[in-house]
């Protein structure tokens, strides 16, 4: 399954979320980098990186990488497969 084959309104959904995921984590961690609000949000953010695994397997990355080059923001570090820039 080829990401260009999927549904591009669903894609683009995909990468509208987590869009504001990692803008809402890159904000609530300049507030405080160690706070609950940022802690939660890092887990949400992780949450939709692991079902984009689970859906589009080695396709999900591809994802993430718009979600990075869109934002110019970095993923923060998980317990999710490597292959998008990590940071924090």
């Amino acid at each position: 399954m080829h990401l260009a084959l999927q549904d591009a309104e669903t894609i683009n959904r995909l990468v509208e979320q987590g869009g504001l995921l990692l803008k809402t984590f890159h904000v609530e961690y300049e507030k405080d980098p160690a706070g609950w609000n940022t802690e939660f949000v890092r887990g949400e953010l992780t949450g939709w990186r692991s079902t984009l695994h689970t859906l589009y397997r080695e396709y999900a990355e591809d994802i993430v990488t718009r979600v990075v080059a869109r934002t110019h923001l970095t993923i923060p570090d998980g317990a999710v497969p490597s292959g998008a820039a990590h940071a924090h």
